[in-house]
This record gives C-alpha cells, structure tokens and sequence, in this order.
C-alpha cells in the first residue's frame, strides 16, 4: 500500500473536484441539518460541536498514562463518565466559535435545558441525559459512514486499496482519537462560514442549492475547471429547487428559508426563476468572494489534513 500526504491528497482532489463536491455537499448538507433537526439551530449545534470536542480531548488524556487505554465507539460512553469538564469562560467559547459572549451565555443556557449541556464540578460540558445517549448511537453511525465513505473516495484516487468496512472499522476502534480530530475540522469549516456568512444557515440552504446543481453535472471537473471556464458548466437554471424542498430537507421553516433565500439572491450567490419561483446557483457565484477560488482551496486543505490523519492510520494498520 503505497503512503501518501496531505499534499497528494489536495491534489487529487483539485484534479477531481466535481466529484469530490458532489459526495462533500451532500455530506456536509446531511451534517448540517442533523444539527439543526437535533438542537433547533446551528449555533447550538455549534455550541455541542464545541463541548463534545473537549469531552474527546479529556478521553484522549486519559490515554497518556496507560497507552492500551481502550478509546472505541463501544467504550465512549463509560469512558465519557470519567471525564471532568475544564473551566472554560464564556468569552473564550464565543471567540472560539464566532459567536457574541451574549448569544453563547443564552444559547448555552437553552442547552443546559434541553438537558444537552450540564454542570459538573461547576464547569459546563457535554453532560447528555440518558435519552439523549441512546439516540446518539443512531446517528453517529450513521455519520461513521458518510465519514468513510469520503476517506475512501481519497483512498481510491490514491490508488490505497481498502473497503468500507475496514474504514468504519478503524474509525470505531480508535473513535475518540478520530472523532477529536474530525470535530475540530468541522468546527473551523463552521467558523470560516460563520465570518464569511455570519449566520450558519445561510450555508445550509446554499449547501442545498448546490447540491442539485452538482447532481447534474456530468463532467468530470477539476478545479481549475469550474474557476477558469465556466463555459463547462451549463444549465444552471435547470438544476434549481424550491424553498419548500429546502426546509423539508433542513427542518428551516419554509417562510425562514424564503427570507435567507432572498439575500442570497440579492448577494448574487444565488438567482430565482420569475416563473417558477425555484432557485438555482448563479453561475457568477464563483467569481465572488462568498465562494472564490481561495476560500474553496481553504475548505479543501482543511478535510485534507483531516483525511491525511485517517489515511495515515489505515497505513500504519497495514
């Protein structure tokens, strides 16, 4: 099995961009609106992103002084009661996540709850009810799936032979390690939006727009590509979506999505058709700022040095 690097990676993702868009739009759409069905919006899915990050971190530290210390899927939750929550100031989550200390203080408050966030030893962490527990084994496998799926996709362009099953494998076996590692990714992603946007949802509802544009795509594209000659890119208007499709799949409420819908028309990203009254994505998006060259090459360096870190693992394995 030949290694490979953060760079090779990148790369191979450049030359195969539409296809790699196509399976990350859909999973980060799917990401997304988790969060938003699970905690009523984004900044709190934020917030529990924030805390299940430093749970995993004091997992992880347990590890330091006995290196057989098992940090599996099937152990987290035993594990997670031994974990202490760190003294963390309200400010500090708030520069972290991008969000006012006021909006951070209120939305953990609703966490704390929704029984979500807890106290333990006075400091706030990711302290789950028991019903919550349960559900969370439902959908975080189903997330170790579309996760592997994308490391695989990586692994196949690097010529890496390796199956699903091995990846789910591995990312069970060390979940802890992996999940850390994953969270912190998909916070900065979540931060990057958040300066760019200033509110989550924006991106969810562009996510879905998108989406059904790269659904009918048939070329394979580089990135180059789609930045330098758009006359590859055709039929935007014919790859649109409704604002009731959006919040079906999102949970937004429909009037909330017709309303973050229209700034995104009147910022260009997206144009509506008069007739139909469906969006689809504005073929100058790209050339914008929202979603320039340079921000993409950020979001894809980013999952690398995530994806580079599993790869490493499924190499050092075998």
């Amino acid at each position: 099995m030949p290694l490979t690097s953060q760079e090779n990676i990148e790369n191979k993702i450049f030359e195969n961009y539409s296809e790699w868009q196509y399976l990350f739009v859909e999973f980060q759409s799917k990401f997304l609106a988790g969060l938003y069905s699970r905690y009523q919006s984004l900044e709190n899915g934020n917030l529990v992103l924030y805390y299940a990050k430093q749970s995993h971190q004091g997992i992880l530290r347990l590890r330091d002084y006995d290196f057989n210390f098992n940090i599996s899927h099937e152990k987290f939750w035993e594990n997670h009661l031994r974990v202490t929550p760190k003294q963390i100031s309200i400010i500090k989550v708030g520069a972290e996540i991008n969000i006012p200390k006021e909006t951070a203080r209120r939305k953990i408050s609703e966490l704390i709850k929704q029984k979500v966030l807890n106290r333990k030893n006075k400091n706030i962490g990711w302290l789950p009810n028991e019903h919550y527990k349960q559900s969370y084994s439902l959908f975080i496998n189903e997330e170790i799936t579309n996760v592997s799926k994308m490391i695989n996709f990586v692994c196949e362009k690097n010529n890496i032979s390796v199956s699903n099953k091995e990846t789910i494998k591995m990312l069970k076996e060390k979940f802890s390690f992996y999940w850390f590692h994953y969270l912190e990714t998909q916070l900065e992603y979540l931060r990057l939006w958040s300066k760019q946007l200033n509110d989550l949802e924006y991106a969810l509802i562009l996510l879905q727009v998108s989406h059904i544009f790269l659904a009918k795509v048939k070329k394979k594209l580089s990135l180059k590509d789609v930045y330098e000659d758009f006359s590859l890119i055709k039929d935007f208007q014919n790859a649109s979506i409704s604002a009731t499709s959006i919040s079906d799949v999102t949970s937004i409420p429909r009037a909330t999505c017709i309303r973050k819908l229209e700034l995104l028309v009147k910022l260009k990203l997206i144009s509506q058709d008069k007739t139909t009254k469906r969006y689809y994505l504005n073929q100058n998006s790209f050339s914008k700022n929202l979603i320039s060259q340079k921000t993409t090459e950020s979001v894809v360096k980013l999952f690398s040095k995530f994806l580079f870190i599993c790869i490493r693992g499924i190499n050092s394995k075998t």
